[in-house]
């Protein structure tokens, strides 16, 4: 259920062979359950692209290359994916939020942690915690640009090295509509009753540290077992 002529892919960013690697990864995961989905990465120009549909090179003035390339996606409608994901399902239920809302996140599950409440220029409430900043869902247009460049704006003055408390700022002076994605589309923890029993929905998108690029053997061995 997409609108016609409007074009839909999933996008990474990655600096490095073993970011883009686990990157390629998840892209065959998106492919295995959404066949036909194209997948681009934004990383440096002599990284090896081959699983994905699209290459484009990170500039050298982008200060963080995950929040200023989203503006840059190359499809109408983008899942920004972080590298250590794993897509366990059909992602078009996912899209078609894009009918309604020009941006879709999930929330960070953690948010009551220090960490999570951090504070750059605005006290926001505790009710309304940080948006999980590695699968976002967006339509283009002119909110959405419009934000982007509003966060962007705000990770260079705030100065902090990671980037929620500044998106969930932006967020809260924001008038774009925005809507909170059910947690199995960013699943980030596994409470031990899921592994043996539960009447939880199944995990769409997995999004754990395994999956990002392991110094050891053992991890590499145990992160390639997932699927």
């Amino acid at each position: 259920m997409s609108e016609p002529g409007r074009s839909r892919g999933v996008m990474y960013v990655a600096w490095g062979k073993a970011h883009v690697d686990v990157a390629r990864r998840s892209a065959a995961s998106v492919k295995k359950r959404n066949p036909g989905m194209p997948c681009a990465i934004w990383c440096a120009e002599d990284d090896d692209t081959t699983g994905f549909d699209q290459k484009l090179v990170i500039p050298a003035d982008m200060t963080r290359p995950k929040v200023g390339a989203l503006k840059f996606s190359p499809y109408d409608e983008t899942l920004y994916l972080d590298n250590d994901t794993m897509i366990r399902a059909d992602l078009s239920s996912l899209f078609d939020l894009l009918l309604k809302f020009d941006l879709c996140g999930a929330h960070v599950m953690l948010w009551h942690r220090p960490r999570h409440r951090r504070m750059w220029q605005t006290e926001v409430p505790e009710t309304f915690p940080e948006i999980n900043c590695g699968v976002l869902l967006y339509r283009k247009n002119a909110a959405t640009d419009r934000f982007f460049e509003d966060w962007q704006a705000a990770y260079d003055a705030a100065g902090m090295k990671i980037d929620q408390p500044t998106f969930r700022e932006t967020l809260w002076h924001s008038d774009l509509r925005f809507y909170v994605f059910p947690p199995q589309f960013n699943k980030r923890i596994f409470e031990a009753s899921e592994l043996i029993w539960s009447d939880q929905p199944k995990p769409r998108i997995l999004h754990l540290p395994i999956l990002r690029p392991q110094k050891s053997a053992f991890k590499r061995w145990f992160s390639n077992l997932i699927r």
